[in-house]
């Protein structure tokens, strides 16, 4: 459905045709910005401002976020997915280590996507495999003597970092934020599935 949406070009507007309309889309200020939500929960003085302004900080956020994890995952010699594996893996590890069902489900991607990156950090050196216990058809994985010394070598520019990320953020703040990202992340990827059919009933 996307892909038919992107492949569908825009023609350019014949201006000469219509000069009457050319001058109104210029100079006329009536313009109504139409609501992208209902609840009024997020409506605030019956507009979505707020809103919006949310999203574009979001996005914005995310992309200085992802722009910082480029860095770290340098420092390690590693890809980004690959990044967030390690350090998922190094603080949950405990004495057994980490399913690949685990990874995929707190990482929010797929189990073929932790399975592929898991066996090209086994051959980094980064993480090691070992049988489940607990069920013959999944393996365990942790990190390797060698992850662990350039994760500790990283840990002092992530304070750093963090600290200066969230620095206007008291405790009680700092919670809001993180119960709230994560909910919506989770209506994130409900709405995702149903994108479809947005796109296709608009009324």
């Amino acid at each position: 459905m996307l892909d038919r949406i992107r492949a569908q070009p825009v023609p350019p507007m014949d201006r000469s045709a219509a000069p009457e309309l050319e001058g109104q889309l210029m100079d006329d200020t009536s313009f109504t910005f139409p609501r992208t939500i209902t609840r009024e929960e997020l409506l605030i003085d019956g507009n979505d401002r707020l809103l919006r302004r949310l999203l574009y900080d979001v996005t914005a956020l995310a992309t200085r976020i992802e722009q910082m994890r480029t860095e770290f995952a340098k420092r390690l010699g590693v890809t980004k997915p690959q990044y967030n594996i390690l350090l998922h893996v190094a603080q949950h590890q405990g004495e057994l280590g980490r399913t690949v069902a685990q990874v995929a489900e707190a990482l929010h991607v797929s189990g073929a996507h932790v399975t592929k990156e898991v066996g090209r950090l086994v051959e980094m050196d980064l993480l090691s495999k070992s049988a489940n216990p607990d069920d013959g058809r999944s393996v365990l994985v942790k990190i390797t003597p060698t992850c662990a010394e350039a994760i500790h070598a990283l840990a002092p520019v992530l304070r750093n970092v963090n600290d200066s990320l969230f620095g206007s953020l008291d405790r009680e703040s700092f919670a809001t934020l993180s119960e709230g990202i994560h909910a919506t992340l989770t209506d994130a990827e409900a709405t995702l599935r149903k994108l479809p059919f947005f796109l296709e009933n608009s009324d």
